[in-house]
């Protein structure tokens, strides 16, 4: 479980847990609002993903996610929620910029996150 909750991933969660406490409070800021909880779910879910998949299913420490693995994740994340959801709610809009979030977030997981804490 210390490989789950390294300082990113935290920060991840906490900018989400920051951003709906501030959504039900009425407080709408739009970029964070917006992006910056786009951009951190696929880090989360990558690294959320890649401690169950080290720890249970490789049982490899040192395991990284190739690029075309958070590439899917983004693509996929993007599909169902900027693609297909907006057809079943008005809580979903289908937002380029969204869209870039995730596959930003998905680089840096990549690039960053997944390089700085590798074991």
């Amino acid at each position: 479980m210390k490989q789950l909750f390294d300082p990113l991933f935290t920060g991840y969660c906490l900018v989400w847990l920051a951003v709906h406490y501030c959504r039900q409070k009425g407080i709408i800021l739009p970029f964070i609002n917006g992006q910056l909880t786009d951009f951190v779910a696929v880090p989360a879910i990558a690294h959320l993903t890649l401690t169950i998949t080290r720890q249970y299913i490789i049982r490899q420490p040192a395991y990284r996610y190739p690029l075309v693995y958070l590439l899917f994740i983004a693509l996929y994340t993007t599909l169902l929620l900027e693609v297909i959801m907006p057809g079943f709610s008005r809580r979903y809009t289908a937002d380029l910029l969204d869209a870039a979030a995730y596959l930003s977030g998905g680089l840096f997981y990549y690039f960053v996150h997944q390089r700085l804490h590798s074991i």
